[in-house]
């Protein structure tokens, strides 16, 4: 008898031992006021990965203004006091590399990677970028074309006509409200002053962080970026951001009509926490075997045993202020009633219910096993330098990630779902044909209709 033939197909091969790992050894420097450095010296490969932050991100765009903040960081790179944009991705290929602004919700970045033997001149790259830009009239316009049309093609796309909705129902008008990049009627009123005011204040202003992981020396990095970069950023604090996302007492379902769609997009949620908050791990832990992951409960719920989609998935989004907690899935328009009940159903379940010993168990192995697949990469490394940087947390907390990941128990899981979840209380978005959706839902809550051209 073969080897192969002697193996046991009835049940899936045990898992091996874990590897030892650690969180690679890097550096924390305060190189000036309003500036750390987080350094990883890794000398895997001869090359580097470079990125400014600063506490330039979406969260801080001004009242009717959304969009400001993406729409200035994409056109840092566009031309500067010494380059024009073309000189400046000229630059960066001659480098071996590339050169990249932009923001998100948190904070917006300069980046750059290139080949080690670069380092100085990518540095004086990033520093040009972030202290000379010359904000072209011409290369907003630009932007501010191809941002316009990004947002009308959206409005072809369920999922995002979906997330859209789901994010006004939740924040409102207010701070998360509105995407990342803004709204048609603000880009469209956006003006050069605009991102000049809003870089002076946030961009050059607030407290700044330089990531740094590759092939490098730290002692020779520190002293020309304190050169380069002192007295430039960090000349005040960040400021306060005022945070009023809307909680309803009882369920609220939105529909939004597509009346020829073949399937409904689905989102079920709520707010959320922050990714500061100290119950953020136990929460990931909750919300990975809640829908986190492809054994997770919901998805074998909608999936396995009910039939009534590909996939389905839940998650708390990683932000600054309390991000949306949602559920997610695609599914056939007359099943979405049905569905929706037994996400419902999976909610109340982890709030009511302690988690099992072995379902937790798994849970954490798996959190523990892929944990390494995510800093792989010099890229990797530098979002988890940078997870610190901007959220402020402990220097050792990924040292400690598979110590805290293990002393959870079931108790911290109820505890949490408890206390951030309101299952009685959700936000309940369908994009998809009203008529056959409405009577699905209805007994839910009060059908609204959310309609497409008032955004």
């Amino acid at each position: 008898m073969s080897a192969l033939s002697a193996v046991d197909r009835s049940r899936p091969p045990a898992p091996d031992d874990l590897k030892p790992f650690s969180f690679p050894p890097f550096e924390r420097r305060r190189l000036c006021e309003g500036l750390d450095l987080y350094a990883a010296a890794l000398h895997r490969s001869p090359l580097i990965h470079l990125q400014l932050m600063s506490p330039s991100g979406g969260q801080f765009d001004p009242p009717r203004k959304p969009g400001l903040a993406s729409l200035t960081a994409a056109v840092l790179d566009e031309g500067t006091s010494q380059h024009s944009s073309s000189e400046l991705a000229h630059s960066a290929e001659r480098l071996g590399g590339y050169l990249s602004s932009s923001a998100s919700w948190d904070g917006g970045e300069i980046s750059t990677g290139l080949l080690s033997r670069h380092l100085a001149a990518g540095l004086d790259l990033i520093a040009e970028v972030a202290t000379t830009p010359t904000f072209p009239e011409a290369e907003i316009d630009r932007l501010k074309a191809l941002t316009l049309a990004e947002l009308q093609r959206r409005r072809a796309q369920p999922a995002a006509l979906g997330a859209a909705c789901f994010s006004r129902a939740l924040y409102g008008s207010g701070v998360y409200g509105t995407p990342l990049i803004g709204s048609t009627p603000s880009v469209r009123d956006l003006t050069r002053q605009d991102c000049v005011s809003f870089y002076e204040r946030h961009q050059l202003g607030g407290p700044a962080a330089l990531i740094a992981v590759g092939d490098l020396d730290v002692d020779e990095l520190a002293g020309r970026a304190t050169r380069l970069l002192e007295g430039s950023v960090g000349r005040r604090a960040a400021p306060q951001v005022p945070f009023n996302p809307v909680a309803p007492e009882s369920h609220r379902v939105l529909l939004v009509d597509r009346p020829d769609a073949a399937q409904t997009e689905l989102c079920i949620g709520q707010v959320g926490i922050s990714r500061s908050h100290p119950d953020y791990l136990i929460a990931a832990v909750m919300n990975s075997l809640l829908g986190g992951s492809f054994m997770s409960r919901i998805n074998l719920n909608l999936r396995e045993r009910n039939g009534f989609t590909y996939g389905a998935g839940s998650r708390f989004s990683k932000r600054l202020g309390p991000g949306p907690f949602s559920v997610t899935t695609a599914l056939g328009n007359d099943v979405v009633g049905a569905a929706t009940r037994e996400v419902l159903h999976e909610l109340r379940r982890v709030c009511e219910e302690p988690v099992s010993t072995d379902e937790l168990e798994d849970i954490k192995s798996f959190l523990l096993g892929v944990f390494p697949y995510t800093v792989q990469t010099y890229d990797g490394i530098a979002a988890r330098l940078q997870d610190l940087a901007v959220f402020s947390l402990p220097l050792n907390h990924f040292d400690t990630f598979p110590g805290r990941l293990a002393a959870i128990t079931p108790g911290d899981i109820l505890r949490v779902a408890r206390q951030s979840l309101r299952p009685e209380a959700m936000v309940i978005v369908a994009v998809g044909p009203s008529k056959a959706l409405a009577p699905q839902l209805e007994e839910l809550g009060p059908v609204e209709f959310w309609q497409i051209d008032s955004e």
